[in-house]
């Protein structure tokens, strides 16, 4: 799996953990994405778009260097969390 997919998919958890949204579906309907499209992005089978990673960085406010692997903090500003 590319590691911005991982990244993503670590994201969808810290967005429930975080409880910015209840269930993977949620992020799948908010970046206009089929749920069984994660499926197929965990096998490997499929990668998240760059316009869905640009969706993803304006509607959740993540920093998309983050999501590259250049920088630490998820989050654009403030109360940013390191992962």
């Amino acid at each position: 799996m590319h590691p911005t997919d991982q990244r993503i998919l670590r994201l969808i958890e810290l967005l429930i953990f975080q409880k910015k949204i209840h269930y993977a579906n949620d992020f799948c309907q908010d970046i206009g994405m089929l749920q069984q499209t994660i499926t197929k992005i965990k096998k490997g089978k499929a990668h998240f778009t760059v316009s869905q990673i640009e969706l993803i960085c304006h509607k959740y406010n993540v920093n998309a260097n983050w999501i590259f692997g250049l920088e630490k903090n998820v989050y654009n500003g403030t109360g940013n969390i390191e992962i």
